[in-house]
């Protein structure tokens, strides 16, 4: 029988390891990236360090990880994806080992941009490996399978971390921490593929070629504002919930929990999406729906349950979208796959700080109904960017 794939690529059963590696990769990242959140209280008490300055270290890490990405994943792009993916994962392993033998703010700061760099190097390296290695409705499938990583680092990982300081320390679950990942290297080395891909830029430069395509621009402003709604659900949703319902902190945090299920059941599904004809214009219609479920979500119009139900639809739609997106991404640079998920990795952390910082001016303006305002606005301003991408990506699939 004649295969219509290309030489190297792979269908979903024939790449089950490699979607299993570069979720591993991806749940490491996010994992190292909030360890720090379950430990703040003891090991700033520890480090005789106010929860001021802890939270400082813990958002070291997004500086690095945010400006590095664009600049640093491109070196898959020239020299293979294999030895950039290792030394990501090595990196994030040994920064935790190494946080675990800190005494001061100024250690762990050197050991979270350690982090940060290494983390940089690790999301847009593990899709670019997907990007490589499947094509077609495989290759939509395979992202939203792989980068579920994100959500399970924050529903397993953090919460493993939590479990392990409450019961061993936080010396000893940062050493554990570091220790998996260190160990997951050398299964690595066996796991993922050595071969170089197809395509392969001539030089470091010609890695941002794809950026005179303005469906790229357009794709990357959706998710900003995407991940804007996102950031500001996360960043408010518990101090909402307290505030509102005078609910406790351990029943927010369960509920939140609850409803960020709702981001990997989003995350899985979205692999079906990718695969869709006019996958954007179903898109634009749920991010516009996403806005209008946020606002209900902070009008504290409705019971509790009408709240979490809102908050957990929330998340399952805001999931949907990831992997087209990245799927077209990396259609659009196909010889710079690494470069262009770097600026997505990017605009990732520039929505987050947006919808944090600009969360907290609107409730500062007008309490926690202007929430609803601002995700509104940032769900038009996205529905208008992924309506426009697909009129310029039309006849594209």
């Amino acid at each position: 029988m004649v295969s219509s794939r290309k030489e190297g690529e792979v269908g979903i059963r024939e790449g089950w390891l490699i979607i299993l590696t570069c979720f591993i990769t991806i749940f490491i990242a996010y994992t190292t990236a909030f360890i720090l959140g379950p430990m703040l209280d003891v090991m700033g008490g520890d480090m005789n360090l106010s929860l001021t300055a802890m939270g400082q270290l813990a958002a070291i890490t997004f500086i690095p990880w945010g400006v590095a990405a664009p600049l640093l994943a491109p070196i898959s792009d020239r020299y293979g994806r294999k030895p950039v993916i290792l030394i990501g994962v090595m990196g994030l392993s040994l920064s935790n080992i190494a946080t675990s033998f800190t005494d001061g703010y100024f250690a762990v700061a050197v050991c979270r941009f350690i982090a940060g760099l290494s983390g940089a190097l690790v999301p847009p390296t593990a899709v670019a490996v997907i990007g490589d290695n499947f094509t077609g409705r495989a290759r939509g499938l395979a992202i939203g399978f792989s980068t579920a990583g994100v959500a399970m680092g924050l529903l397993v990982g953090v919460p493993s971390v939590a479990f392990l300081t409450d019961h061993l320390g936080w010396r000893n679950a940062l050493w554990i921490a570091g220790l998996f990942g260190v160990v997951f290297c050398f299964f690595m080395l066996r796991a993922l593929p050595s071969r170089r891909q197809t395509y392969v830029p001539s030089s470091y430069l010609a890695s941002f070629a794809w950026m005179r395509q303005g469906a790229s621009w357009l794709l990357l402003s959706g998710n900003v504002s995407e991940r804007l709604m996102t950031s500001t659900f996360l960043t408010y949703v518990s101090v909402f919930l307290i505030r509102t319902f005078d609910i406790s902190l351990s029943t927010a945090g369960s509920l939140v929990t609850a409803m960020s299920v709702g981001a990997l059941m989003g995350g899985l599904l979205g692999g079906v999406l990718a695969g869709v004809r006019r996958r954007f214009l179903i898109i634009t219609a749920l991010v516009l729906l996403q806005g209008e479920l946020l606002a209900f979500h902070f009008s504290g119009l409705g019971f509790l349950t009408l709240a979490i139900a809102a908050g957990f639809l929330y998340s399952f739609f805001s999931h949907l979208s990831r992997p087209a997106v990245m799927d077209d991404l990396i259609s659009i640079a196909p010889q710079a796959r690494g470069a262009i998920i770097g600026f997505y990795s990017t605009s990732n952390q520039l929505g987050l700080f947006l919808g944090a910082s600009l969360g907290g001016f609107a409730i500062q303006w007008g309490g926690f109904e202007a929430l609803g305002w601002l995700v509104l606005g940032a769900a038009i301003l996205g529905g208008g960017f992924y309506g426009a991408s697909a009129w310029a990506l039309r006849g594209k699939g």
